[in-house]
């Protein structure tokens, strides 16, 4: 071998993967989930009225709606955890207890301690209009519902 062949320098090491395609793989699952949600509130409130034809007679909680409801917590949950990882926090045990207690106080503040100040009205504005897509979803999806299968409109002092 020549000793006088010039060395050429090493390459450089290759740049650190951006973090932007996980950041919009997060924000689609996130999209998606909210999506579930609405779409979840649709179908059982759908499935109650067909499961439950005398729930305008008689008002209760039913086991529809006791799995529309815990299904609805485990897609907060998800997404609340999906939320966790983007911004790589860790809710304290306390936090999730008061969200599964009473979320429509406890998301807000979770929304309002992990946003900087001047973006934290938006996500939790955004939460609350959640919470009427999601009650207008169940209207709807119940509503079509009782119209198609001829079920009387809930009417009375239950109401």
């Amino acid at each position: 071998m020549n000793d006088d062949t010039p060395q050429l320098p090493p390459a450089p090491p290759p740049p650190p993967p951006s973090p932007r395609p996980a950041v919009e793989a997060i924000e689609r699952q996130k999209a998606s989930t909210i999506a579930a949600m609405l779409g979840a509130s649709l179908v059982f409130s759908i499935l109650n009225v067909a499961l439950n034809p005398d729930l305008a007679q008689q008002p209760s909680i039913t086991v529809t709606q006791l799995i529309a409801n815990v299904t609805l917590m485990l897609l907060g949950f998800r997404w609340l955890h999906l939320d966790s990882a983007q911004l790589e926090i860790r809710r304290p045990i306390w936090l999730n207890v008061g969200i599964i207690l009473l979320a429509i106080v406890f998301v807000p503040y979770y929304l309002y301690k992990t946003r900087q100040p001047g973006a934290r009205q938006a996500p939790i504005l955004g939460f609350l209009g959640l919470v009427v897509a999601i009650g207008v979803a169940s209207a709807v999806g119940g509503g079509l519902m009782m119209a198609f299968s001829g079920t009387p409109a809930p009417t009375g002092p239950g109401i």
